[in-house]
């Protein structure tokens, strides 16, 4: 079994709705694919990828595990300055599957994953 990880760019999520970042993040998900996206999900949009989770879990979907990693100033005024202008602040965000994702361990400059895929064994019935 594979694991298939993708490394988007901000500009990709930039130019879309809440809505459609969404529906794009969670259909790649879906998929089975790990996501690292080029800069941090801000808080607002975290909670609502994890509203938009919780309302589409079922038996084949199980949830997600996300990790952001911000600067450490990221709410200050050089930042919002930034953002303001169209600027980037950095950082990162890292979105997989619960189902693959086992352990993701966050410190303040980086961001360790461990991921498993596990075997799905079907009974069969006998006639």
């Amino acid at each position: 079994m594979r694991i298939e990880i993708e490394f988007i760019s901000s500009n990709v999520l930039e130019s879309k709705t809440d809505k459609e970042k969404m529906d794009f993040i969670l259909n790649k998900i879906k998929d089975g694919k790990i996501l690292v996206v080029e800069e941090s999900l801000s808080s607002l949009d975290e909670s609502k990828l994890i509203e938009a989770t919780m309302n589409q879990i079922d038996e084949k979907f199980h949830g997600i595990e996300v990790s952001t990693l911000r600067e450490s100033n990221v709410d200050g005024i050089r930042e919002k300055v930034i953002r303001f202008l169209g600027g980037k602040t950095g950082g990162l965000t890292v979105i997989g599957p619960s189902k693959l994702i086992k352990k993701i361990k966050k410190e303040p400059q980086r961001i360790s994953l461990l991921a498993e895929v596990r075997e799905i064994r079907r009974v069969r019935k006998w006639k």
